[in-house]
């Protein structure tokens, strides 16, 4: 402790005028920890490194917002750097404020940073040899001018105005108020002018801001990509409220504090040190003209930004020696012990002066005061201890905007020195200007044109897309190839399949392989005999896929040898819910190849969606393609399979028209015309929709068909994910390809980022383990990695498969987590179409079919929010008159009504698997009326309540009294007992044999994890009774029954 006066304490060993100064000298004298008495308010003021590490622990240190920092609420309140953590605000702006300061927000700030950094350069360009440059007062213009633009779309103009803004002059005024004061005795009348104009400053500053907030609102914005569309639009996840505008404000004025203060002094510090150390100004003029070349009509794009290294680390040298933010002050939750001796009471003022931590020699050696950007090289950053460099602060309080403001600081410093020489003319020593912050004082420069620049007439944007296209070749060009074929096969009815089959190519490729990417039915009777086959194959209900009936039929027909040389694998996927289909056609395309003469290079996988299929696949794809090579005698690099470049690279552009997604292949517009409401909604609380659509002109179907509707994701959704990563709702992009063979989206031209997550992607698949593992490896954040390294490890089954959690989910929750835009279009399947069970008859409405949709729209189980199904909400929305895009799939050719109008049928469906059935019994009718006899059908229906859900009520009550079936409903919570179809097949046991004993076919549609189960052992046990045999024996009667497509089924999971 240095010596105290009477009272006072230390408060005078602390110069009022350079108070961070007086400390770095005491603690030069005194060490790396000082306790100080502030007029009787302890002060620990700690710059050793292995003491600052302790106090960095956020699970026993916080932030204090206290002293000068204290006052400065006055404009900030309780905004990001003036508020504390517990505060509500601070928690909902830092969850709301956190995506704007992603990478893709960084991309969308480039074009801005571009602009106010040109008019700097503009300005210098057009100076007298013998003009003087204030250097802090330009750079505090081009910080302050950048946030302006970018953060609130507010043009203050600084290199039109021969002085500062006025809002700059209020508040440095304001900053040196409040630094001024040191709670000393008779302190407020001293001050009293200062304090009087501090007030007339604020209400200026708050004045001002205050009216670019109502501008916004009063013409919108929802077309800004900046900070304050954000904090106007944006909503805390975790509470679900908005900022209030006295909030906004003070954000805007924290923003605007932070946002050109630090920024401001990091350039002139950086201009400074770069003037006096010759060696490193050559070798960042080297730089620069490597990656940006001598053209200075060619804005740098932010690629060639983030490629200058060097440039960067002489910035981050510079804030090790003179950080901007050169302090910041912690208090322990309780009584701690620090160094292990130096005792802490609860919520004693610690401040951790940043100045001499990153002098500590014990972590920055010796030579500590030097300038030496070479402490920034990669190896010098990954040996460096934890703690040691803090410019930004620590943890969840660190600066929101780094980021932003060493992009900013990138792009200024690299056009500056692309362009000019800098000229020290007054030998200048510098001085520091201590306020919130610390900045040279009194320094001034000269510049002069450097003599080889080169001038063209590309226009600003031209570079871009050149950079974007030549980005798309790069990964492509340094693929190893050995030129081995492999034919990558699916058979996919709803996506996942061909997605699975999509990664295989794409990883083949990366490992040197010839690709060919195809559907199994492409290639009937066509296997190649050299290279690799890898076949991904789903089933449907036991059958296989649309896109691989050809391939399968060929294998079971085809004669012996007519695989001879085929190398193949094979990954299936099902869901085991379905015991007896389970993995049926996966297992038969395997041991059909075997036969046929054809070679097993790797064991068949069998995936099970009912379990982590994407770690099932992942397990099996990991070291396939090193077997692979194995098995073909190939001696291949596979060290770089895993660390490609993503697949798409994203252009923001601004203006373009966009070009239509694509439907799904094969659909056609049909137009809805009635759209109606089936169920008590008032008693039920859920909805079921009946859907009629006229088909468009070439369309046909037969009852029993599907109808593929493409669905579009809702705007709520939609809003997520442009919020997210900082789009506007008008922002177009252009993708380019890193690998064109593989992508599914379209490139090359302008497309609307709306029209992109409306129509093109899913938004909320269950994030796969490699998918959480992905989003973790795009995360810096020292809270945020770990929670999501954990989710993608054990936790991953328990809190994201099970609670079905979303990648947009995780974004949200993790905002820290700077997941590029690109990536995130990779991450996401395709839009895949949503199959439902016709609900009329071909025969009495040809032109004209119906289905019965059950609306999604619950609780979530992740606990966030409302669940809402994508294609059953917007179905649901669809007035009459609207057109959607569908086709027709068939279904099994079993799940039709017998040729034989007299054959007897038992038809099961609960819930809204009566839409089949509905059509049939229409069938049914006009077959009645034409005069055909009919045998004897039973329907097996089931719902909650009659008053409820009994949907179709009448109409099937109708058929039962012409006599086209004999109805049986079940109700499941109309009575004490819950009874369900099951229960009344049971009951209606000896009918049912009956009508089995004529030949009867039993159709099944609904639930396939729960109903078709129990729908299946309830059948099982009326043979086993009736025949008198073993449970075993009753099985085989039903597979068998399967066999002869007399038990069929058009089932789903339930999720």
């Amino acid at each position: 402790m240095p010596d105290k006066a009477p009272l006072l304490g230390n408060v005078l060993s602390v110069d009022k005028d350079q108070p961070l100064q007086s400390l770095m000298d005491l603690t030069r004298k005194l060490g790396p920890i000082i306790r100080m008495d502030m007029m009787g308010t302890p002060l620990v003021v700690v710059s050793g490194h292995e003491l600052v590490k302790e106090l960095c622990d956020e699970s026993r240190f916080d932030k204090a917002v206290r002293g000068s920092l204290r006052r400065v609420r006055a404009i900030g309140g309780d905004g990001l750097f003036t508020g504390d953590t517990q505060e509500p605000n601070w928690g909902k702006a830092h969850n709301i404020l956190l995506p704007t300061f992603s990478r893709q927000a960084m991309s969308n700030y480039m074009p801005m940073m571009q602009d106010v950094a040109s008019q700097l350069c503009m300005k210098w360009e057009r100076l007298n040899a013998d003009d003087e440059i204030d250097v802090v007062h330009d750079m505090t213009a081009v910080a302050l001018d950048t946030i302006g633009i970018c953060g609130f779309n507010y043009r203050f103009n600084s290199f039109y105005r021969e002085d500062y803004h006025p809002f700059i002059t209020a508040l440095t005024n304001t900053l040196e108020t409040c630094m001024m004061q040191r709670g000393l005795p008779f302190e407020q009348t001293l001050l009293k002018r200062r304090l009087d104009q501090m007030e007339k400053d604020v209400a200026y500053m708050n004045k001002l801001v205050d009216d670019i907030i109502a501008e916004r609102r009063k013409t919108g914005g929802s077309g800004e990509n900046d900070l304050l569309n954000y904090m106007l639009e944006g909503v805390d996840k975790v509470t679900g409220e908005s900022l209030s505008d006295e909030n906004i404000r003070y954000q805007i004025n924290t923003f605007l504090i932070a946002g050109h203060e630090t920024t401001s002094g990091l350039m002139s510090f950086t201009l400074y040190f770069l003037m006096n150390h010759p060696d490193v100004l050559a070798k960042a003029y080297e730089e620069v003209d490597r990656v940006l070349g001598r053209d200075i009509s060619v804005v740098p794009t932010l690629k060639q930004v983030n490629q200058l290294q060097y440039v960067s680390q002489i910035l981050l040298e510079s804030l090790r020696l003179y950080p901007t933010a050169p302090a910041f002050s912690v208090y322990p939750y309780k009584d701690e012990i620090i160094g292990g001796k130096y005792k802490l009471k609860e919520r004693t003022f610690t401040t951790v002066l940043t100045l001499m931590l990153h002098r500590d020699k014990t972590v920055w050696g010796e030579n500590a005061e030097e300038f030496d950007p070479d402490n920034f090289s990669k190896e010098a950053v990954a040996a460096r201890p934890v703690d040691a460099y803090k410019p930004f602060g620590n943890g969840q309080r660190a600066c929101i905007g780094r980021q932003f403001a060493m992009q900013e600081a990138v792009l200024v410093m690299g056009m500056i020195l692309q362009r000019f020489e800098l000229i020290d003319h007054t030998n200048y020593e510098l001085k520091i200007k201590e306020s919130m912050s610390i900045k040279p004082d009194g320094f001034k420069m000269k510049v002069r044109m450097r003599k080889d620049i080169q001038r063209s007439t590309l226009v600003p944007g031209a570079a871009a897309e050149s950079e974007a296209a030549a980005g798309g070749l790069s990964e492509s060009a340094s693929r190893p190839s050995h030129g081995t074929p492999a034919l990558i096969l699916y058979g996919s009815n709803l996506g996942t399949t061909e997605d699975y089959a999509r990664d295989l190519a794409r990883s083949a490729d990366l490992s040197g392989f010839d690709v060919t990417l195809g559907e199994l039915d492409d290639y009937t009777g066509k296997l190649p005999s050299t290279g690799a086959v890898l076949i991904a194959c789903a089933s449907y209900n036991g059958t296989p896929p649309d896109n691989a009936q050809k391939f399968v039929h060929w294998l079971e027909s085809a004669e012996a040898g007519a695989a001879e040389g085929v190398n193949f694998a094979v990954f299936g996927c099902g869901h085991s819910d379905w015991v007896a289909t389970f993995q049926a056609t996966p297992r038969t395309i395997d041991e059909r190849l075997e036969a046929l003469g054809g070679t097993r290079m790797v064991a068949r996988a069998e995936g099970d969606a009912r379990d982590d299929i994407d770690e099932q696949f992942e397990a099996w794809a990991g070291p396939l393609w090193g077997n692979v090579a194995s098995a073909l005698g190939l001696e291949i690099d596979l060290s770089d399979t895993g660390t490609s470049e993503p697949l798409y690279h994203v252009e923001v552009l601004s203006g373009a028209e966009a070009n239509p997604v694509a439907a799904a292949a094969g659909a056609k517009p049909v137009t809805v015309r009635e759209n109606r409401e089936l169920q008590n909604v008032d008693a039920s609380h859920r909805s079921t929709r009946h859907i009629e659509v006229d088909l468009a002109p070439g369309m046909t179907y037969q009852t029993g068909d599907h109808l593929s509707v493409v669905p579009r994701n809702s705007d709520a959704l939609v809003g997520r994910v442009l919020r997210r990563f900082g789009f506007g709702v008008d922002t177009q992009v252009r993708l380019r390809s890193t690998a064109e063979e593989h992508s599914q989206l379209p490139t090359g031209n302008a497309v609307s980022v709306v029209k992109l997550l409306t129509d093109a992607i899913e938004l909320q698949p269950v994030a796969s383990r490699k998918d959480v593992a992905t989003l973790a490896r795009y995360t810096e954040c020292p809270k945020s990695k770990p929670a999501l390294e954990a989710l993608a490890g054990d936790d991953y089954k328990a809190k994201v498969q099970q609670k079905r959690v979303s990648v947009l989910d995780l974004l949200e929750e993790f905002p820290a987590c700077e997941l590029p835009f690109g990536v995130f279009l990779e991450l996401m399947p395709m839009m895949t179409p949503r199959y439902y069970s016709i609900s009329s008859s071909a025969m009495q409405s040809p032109e004209r079919c119906s289905i019965t949709v059950g609306v999604v729209d619950e609780p979530a189980i992740s606990g966030n929010g409302q669940f809402k199904g994508v294609c059953s909400n917007y179905l649901a929305d669809c007035p009459a008159g609207t057109t959607v895009q569908a086709s027709l799939r068939g279904t099994s050719d079993g799940f039709r009504l017998p040729d034989d109008p007299s054959a007897p049928v038992i038809m099961v469906g609960p819930g809204t698997g009566i839409a089949p059935f509905r059509g049939f019994l229409q069938e049914r009718a006009a077959l009645k009326a034409a005069g055909k006899d009919l045998g004897d059908a039973m329907l097996f229906f089931g719902c909650r309540h009659p008053d409820q859900d009994f949907i179709y009520q009448d109409e099937l009550e109708g058929f039962a009294k012409d006599g086209l079936v004999d109805l049986h409903v079940a109700f499941s919570r109309a009575e004490k007992s819950k009874v369900y179809v099951q229960d009344l097949i049971r009951e209606q046991r000896d009918a049912i044999w009956s009508m089995l004993e004529k030949g009867a076919k039993i159709f099944v549609c609904g639930d396939g994890s729960r109903m078709e189960p129990d729908v299946r052992r309830a059948l099982s046990l009326i043979y086993s009774e009736e025949k008198d045999v073993s449970a075993e024996a009753a099985d085989a009667w039903m597979d068998q029954m399967m066999s002869e497509d007399r038990y069929v089924l058009d089932v789903w999971v339930s999720t």
